[in-house]
C-alpha cells in the first residue's frame, strides 16, 4: 500500500530524468509497489533511479540515484534514521528497510522529513532477495540497465503478449520456455503448427525424446553457454528453429524459441532475436519471482493473520480482501485408521487444501506440520445478497460448517478419517486470530477423543457448541497446569511411578474418576475383575497419599491428569 506523493519534481540533489531513465514511480509501478510502502517520498515519483543495489556504509559513493536496500535494517530499530541519514548525503533516490510491527520509530520519521532521500518499508512476507529481484526487473522495464527498445507496451509478465510482439518482430513462430524446457507461453502460428511445436504446446514442454536429442548433439549446451543466437537447420520433418539464451546477469531465466511459419526466417531474424532477448529478460524475470513468490506472500499473509499481525490491511491488500470481511478459520487433522498409523496424511491434507479453494467463497490453506488451517473470508453486512444482522451470522456459519463438511469428505476420499474444527465466525480480519485459536482448541478435543489408529472410520466436524463442556474443561486445564505450586503434584509422581515399575495405575485413576467412583463400571471399562480394581486403588492410597473419598483430591488429581496429558478413557470410546 502507497501513501500519496503529490509533488511530481525530483528534489533538491536529484537531476531531472532523461525521457528514457526510470523513475521512482515507473519502478514500483512496474511490479515492487505491492512489495513496498511508501512512508515519505519528498521528490514525487518523478525522482530518477539509475541503479538499485545493496545499503552498504563504505561504498555509499556509487549511491547517487540508486533504490538502496538496507538488509536487516528495521524501520522500528535505533538503527534506521542513521541509515536514512547516510543514504541521503550519498544521493540515493530511495532507501527501503523492513517493515516493523511497531511502525516506524518517531526519530526517523523525523529524519525523513528533512532529506531528500525517498524511505520505503519492505512488507513482512517478502523476502530480501525477492523485492531486489523485482525491483531490478522494474528498473530495466523502465528503461534502465538491460532495458531495450521493442515490446515496451507490454505489460511487465506478460508472456503471451509478449511471445506474440516477438514473433512480429522476428517472422516466426515463438515459444518462450524456462530453464527446464517447459512451455512458458507461445505465440499464434498464421499457417499451423509444425508436428513438434503442436507437440511441445499441448504437452506445456519440449517432448523428452527431443530434449535427448538436442542433449546429445551439443545444441542444448551451447544455447546455454552462449549469448548469442543458436540455429538449427530444418529436418525432414520440422522447419528450422532460431533460440537464445534469456540471462539476467550470468544467471539463465529461460530460453525463447522460434520456428519458421510458412515461410524461412528473414534475414533481420537473428538481430531481432537478440533483442528480444534482452527485452525479455525483466519479464521472465518479474514472472519468475511472481509464480515463485505468490503463494508464498499469500501463504505469509494468511499466517500473519491467523497469528494476529497489526499491519491487517497489508496482510488483506495480499489477498484481496478488505480489513472488515467476516471471516472464519477450519482446522483440519487426517487421522490414520486402524493398522494404518504412520501412514503419511500429507496427500489428504493436499486434496482439502484444493477442496477449499474450490468452496465458494474460497478459502485460503495453509499446511502447519500435520494440520491444515483454512481462512474462510464471507460475505460482510454489506453484501446485497445477504440478508443483515443475525441472519447473515447464521448464514455465515452455516457456510463455514459446509466448508468443514466438504473437507472431511476429501480427507476421507484419500484413505484417512477426518478430523474438522471450526472457529467461531469473527466480523473482520483483525479477528481471524480468535477464530484460529478456538478452532486449534475444538481440535485438541477431537484429537484427544479420536486419538490415531482406533477402530472408528467416522468423520468428524465439530464446532465450539459441539464441544462446549469438554473446551470449557480444556480451558480451565490450561489455565491450572501454568499455577505455581504445581496442582498435579502426587498425579507427577504416580506417571514417575509407572514409568519406572512399568505399571499403568494413572490409567485405573482416570478411569475410576471418570465413571465417578463407580467400581463395577470402571472394572468392565478397564477389563479387569472388581477385586483387581480395589486392590489398585487401594495403593494408589497407600503409595501416593490420594484419598479418593475426598472431593477436592478428585478435582485435582482430575485437573493433574489433564495437565500431564491423560486422556480419560472414554475419549477412545
Amino acid at each position: 500500500m502507497s501513501v500519496p506523493v503529490p509533488n511530481p519534481e525530483p528534489a533538491p540533489g536529484h537531476a531531472a530524468p532523461a525521457a528514457d531513465t526510470p523513475t521512482l514511480g515507473s519502478v514500483l509501478a512496474a511490479g515492487a509497489g505491492e512489495a513496498v510502502e511508501v512512508v515519505s517520498a519528498p521528490g514525487g515519483p518523478g525522482v530518477p533511479v539509475r541503479g538499485v543495489g545493496l545499503y552498504d556504509p563504505g561504498e555509499t559513493f556509487a549511491a547517487r540515484d540508486h533504490v538502496l536496500v538496507a538488509v536487516g535494517v528495521d524501520a522500528s530499530s535505533a538503527d534506521a534514521a542513521g541509515v536514512l541519514q547516510a543514504a541521503a548525503q550519498a544521493g540515493a533516490a530511495a532507501l527501503v528497510v523492513r517493515r516493523g510491527a511497531a511502525g516506524p520509530a518517531q526519530r526517523l520519521l523525523d529524519v525523513a522529513r528533512v532529506v531528500p532521500t525517498a524511505l520505503l518499508t519492505r512488507a513482512p512476507w517478502v523476502e530480501w532477495t525477492e523485492l531486489l529481484g523485482l525491483l531490478r526487473a522494474g528498473l530495466a522495464y523502465g528503461g534502465g540497465p538491460g532495458a531495450a527498445g521493442p515490446a515496451t507496451d507490454v505489460a511487465l509478465g506478460d508472456l503471451p503478449a509478449l511471445a506474440n510482439v516477438f514473433a512480429a518482430l522476428v517472422g516466426g513462430a515463438v515459444t518462450i520456455e524456462d530453464p527446464e524446457s517447459r512451455v512458458l507461453a507461445f505465440s499464434r502460428s498464421e499457417n499451423g503448427a509444425d508436428p513438434l511445436r503442436r507437440l511441445t504446446i499441448l504437452g506445456q514442454q519440449v517432448p523428452r525424446w527431443r530434449l535427448a536429442e538436442l542433449t546429445a548433439s551439443g545444441f542444448l549446451r551451447t544455447l546455454w553457454t552462449t549469448d548469442d543466437v543458436v540455429h538449427r537447420p530444418a529436418e525432414e520433418r520440422f522447419p528450422e528453429r532460431l533460440a537464445v539464451a534469456v540471462r539476467a546477469g550470468e544467471e539463465v531465466l529461460g530460453s525463447i524459441w522460434v520456428a519458421a511459419d510458412g515461410a524461412p526466417l528473414g534475414d533481420g531474424a537473428r538481430q531481432a532475436l537478440r533483442e528480444a532477448a534482452r527485452t525479455a529478460a525483466p519479464h521472465l524475470l518479474h514472472h519468475r519471482l511472481r509464480s515463485r513468490t505468490g503463494s508464498t506472500r499469500r501463504g505469509q499473509a494468511v499466517r500473519a493473520l491467523l497469528d494476529g499481525t497489526p499491519d491487517v490491511a497489508s496482510a488483506a491488500a495480499t489477498l484481496g480482501l478488505a480489513p472488515r470481511t467476516p471471516c472464519a478459520v477450519l482446522s483440519v487433522l487426517a487421522v490414520p485408521d486402524e493398522g494404518a498409523a504412520g501412514a503419511d496424511p500429507g496427500r489428504a491434507l493436499h486434496l482439502a487444501a484444493l477442496q477449499a479453494t474450490a468452496h465458494h467463497p474460497a478459502g485460503f490453506a495453509l499446511r502447519d506440520g500435520d494440520r491444515l488451517d483454512v481462512l474462510l473470508p464471507l460475505p460482510g453486512p454489506g453484501d446485497a445478497a445477504k440478508a443483515d444482522g443475525p441472519d447473515r451470522h447464521r448464514t455465515a456459519a452455516l457456510q463455514a460448517r459446509r466448508l468443514g463438511g466438504e473437507l472431511a469428505a476429501a480427507v476421507r476420499g484419500a484413505g484417512f478419517r477426518p478430523l474438522v474444527a471450526v472457529g467461531a465466525v469473527r466480523e473482520a480480519l483483525e479477528e481471524a486470530a480468535d477464530s484460529c485459536r478456538a478452532a486449534h482448541l475444538v481440535l485438541r478435543v477431537l484429537r484427544e477423543r479420536h486419538p490415531a489408529g482406533g477402530a472408528e472410520r467416522t468423520a468428524v466436524v465439530a464446532e465450539e457448541a459441539d464441544v462446549r463442556s469438554a473446551l470449557d474443561a480444556l480451558r480451565v486445564v490450561d489455565a491450572v497446569s501454568a499455577l505455581s505450586p504445581a496442582v498435579d503434584g502426587p498425579v507427577r509422581e504416580l506417571l514417575a511411578h509407572d514409568a519406572a515399575h512399568r505399571t499403568d495405575l494413572a490409567g485405573t485413576l482416570a478411569a475410576y474418576l471418570d465413571r465417578f467412583g463407580d467400581v463395577p463400571a470402571t472394572a468392565r471399562l478397564l477389563g479387569v475383575h472388581p477385586n483387581t480394581l480395589r486392590y489398585r486403588l487401594r495403593r494408589l492410597s497407600d503409595l501416593f497419599g490420594l484419598d479418593l473419598t475426598d472431593p477436592d483430591t478428585r478435582l485435582l488429581a482430575d485437573l493433574g491428569l489433564r495437565a500431564a496429558g491423560l486422556l480419560p478413557p472414554h475419549a477412545a470410546d
